[in-house]
């Protein structure tokens, strides 16, 4: 059986935007997603620093963390079967969570 993710897991998925293995991405996501036990939608997060980019750091983590400065991209939000991830890298504490939510709304036209 494939593992699903809960909201605010940072996970190690195929790279979609660029030509590497993988990057991580935060769940955003819940049980309500209409496909909840297949695929989530996640928000990218890259080593770029970039001005509108989410940084988080040490302690944005409840568990895990991640090896480098990394940042959360949260107009970057793709939906990524369950299945196509390599692993749990960690999960963020609920106001992070909530913060990239928020933003990546914005993005969509939620106000």
């Amino acid at each position: 059986m494939t593992m699903a993710y809960d909201r605010g897991t940072v996970v190690k998925g195929p790279d979609l935007l660029a030509n590497h293995n993988y990057r991580p991405y935060v769940c955003l996501s819940d049980e309500i997603h209409p496909f909840s036990d297949e695929e989530a939608l996640y928000a990218a997060a890259t080593t770029t620093r970039r001005a509108v980019a989410i940084p988080i750091s040490e302690a944005d983590f409840e568990s895990g963390g991640l090896p480098q400065e990394t940042y959360v991209n949260p107009w970057t939000v793709v939906s990524i079967r369950h299945a196509d991830i390599d692993h749990n890298e960690g999960r963020l504490v609920k106001q992070t969570v909530e913060e990239i939510a928020q933003e990546a709304a914005g993005y969509l036209g939620v106000r």
